[in-house]
Parts: C-alpha cells; structure tokens; sequence
C-alpha cells in the first residue's frame, strides 16, 4: 500500500513522478530546501509577464535498489527533465542498507528520520526509526575527533606543498592540489557535523552539503559576479582543466587566476578549523557527559 506523506513542497508532484520511473522510491527525505520566485517581464511588444517557482532541494533518497548509474548523470537527469526549474542533491541509500545501518548505529541516518520531513513514503517500514534515539559514548566521540584530525592534516599538508617556491609554477597543478585539500575540509566537515561519510566526491556536492550547516562555502565562494563564478569554476573541475586543458596560454588559466582561488581556500582552511573545533567541543560535552551519567 503506498502512503503519501501530509508535508508539501514546491514541485513536489512532478518530481515525485519523475523520480517513480527512473528508481525503485520508496521515501524521501527532506534534509534542505531553497525556493525563489522568478518574474520576468518583457516590455517589447508582444509583451509578456512570466513567473515561476525554482526550487533547490537536498534530499536524502530511499529506494529498493541500487542506482545503476553516476550519481552525478542522475542528478543532472533530473534537472534537464524537470525544465532546470528544479535542481537537487541527493543522498541516495537502499531500503536494507539503510536499515542495517541504523540497527547497528548510525546517527546520520537516525536523525534524518527523526528530524526532516518526509516529502513521500511507499509504506510505514521506516516509522518505527523516528523512534529510535542516537547513539553518545565516548568512543563514539573520540572516532570523529580521529577522523577530523586525519582530515585536516591532510589539507594543511597540501596548502604546504602549494607554498613551495619554484622558479616555474605550474597553475594547473596548483589547481588541482587545492581541490583536493578542499575535498578534505569538507569530507572532515560532514563528519563533525552530521557524522556522514559521502560515496560521492564531487568538490561542488561537498561544498553544498556544508552549506546546508554553516554559512562559510557562500560567504568564501559567492558567486555573485562573473569572475567570482570562474574562480569557483575553477576549483570544482580542477581535474577535467587539467585533463583538458593542454596549455596554459593567457585565454586559459594562469597564476594570477590560480592565486585569486589560493587566498580564498586559505580563509576557508582558516574559518573551517575554527569551526569544527568549536563543534568538537560541543560533541565532547554530548558524548563524554552522556556516557558518565549512564554509568
């Protein structure tokens, strides 16, 4: 029997029906929405007044099977077909996967269902988890302060190797090493915060995830004017320009380009750090206090 949940969200009919016939749903969390109204006015004869819904949503995703595809092809699927009007990332899992994962303990995937709406649900299979409370021990605490550490070692080892003076840098290689202690910070962020380990790396996935807990990815990354857009362009396809791109002439990206992106990502190392500490001392008093009061 299928149960359709009561919540309603923009464009929520059409994206449901799109998402039944590609996957196997079986629900749909609501973990972040951002909606805006477009107008457009055309005052050239013949004129015209448009407007319309646009919506952004992260979704955590449950389906009865695997996705037999690039997570990144199926997102961008989704938004060629529902006419760029609503544009998603998702966090997809199986309906065993999920299950086994809470059994054991998996805080993430506990809070989501206890704490986002359900968009849409096939059955009540899942409602017994919202019941279910998280999981605080000490050693619970100590593992995420492990993998934070890990994390930002490995970031603050590739801004030093960027530092390296050379007497010709290379800017596509520079590039490229600071996509990757980006990927770091962010990878050790998700963990701090929501204790989630992604199966996909895309840089830009990554940096919105974080968006959906702290201000920083839009407040160092905006994109409000052109070259502010090139320079996060940049970072996030690090690899395909370095795939690509055979040359470094003065149409493609040079190291005034390069060092344009540095600056920011060094603010960000700097803003992240002191975040995911604050966080860490946040996580501390939870889990350690927990466990002392329960024995």
């Amino acid at each position: 029997m299928e149960t359709k949940a009561t919540t309603k969200f923009p464009l929520q009919k059409n994206l449901l029906a799109l998402l039944k016939s590609l996957i196997h749903l079986h629900s749909v969390y609501v973990i972040n929405m951002n909606v805006c109204k477009n107008k457009q006015v055309t005052n050239l004869t013949p004129k015209s007044k448009q407007a319309h819904k646009e919506a952004i949503y992260t979704l955590l995703i449950v389906a009865d099977k695997a996705l037999h595809k690039n997570l990144d092809d199926f997102m961008e699927e989704v938004y060629n077909k529902m006419e760029q009007r609503c544009k998603f990332y998702i966090i997809y899992v199986t309906l065993s996967n999920l299950i086994e994962r809470i059994d054991i303990g998996d805080n993430f995937l506990t809070r989501t269902l206890k704490e986002t709406p359900c968009m849409y649900k096939q059955d009540n299979r899942l409602s017994r988890y919202s019941q279910y409370g998280l999981m605080y021990h000490v050693s619970i605490y100590i593992e995420i302060k492990t993998i934070w550490k890990h994390r930002m070692e490995r970031a603050k080892y590739l801004f030093s190797a960027i530092d390296v003076i050379h007497e010709d840098e290379e800017p596509l290689s520079k590039l490229a090493v600071l996509h990757n202690a980006m990927e770091q910070i962010c990878l050790g962020l998700l963990y701090v915060f929501w204790e989630f380990k992604p199966h996909y790396y895309a840089l830009s996935y990554l940096l919105h995830l974080c968006s959906t807990f702290t201000s920083l990815p839009n407040n160092i990354f905006p994109k409000t004017t052109f070259g502010l857009q090139r320079q996060y362009y940049m970072l996030c396809n690090a690899s395909e320009i370095m795939r690509f791109k055979g040359t470094n002439g003065t149409n493609d990206f040079g190291l005034k380009d390069v060092d344009k992106v540095l600056k920011r990502c060094k603010q960000f190392l700097k803003e992240a750090h002191q975040l995911g500490e604050t966080q860490l001392k946040h996580l501390k008093e939870v889990h350690c206090e927990a466990h002392a009061e329960f024995n």
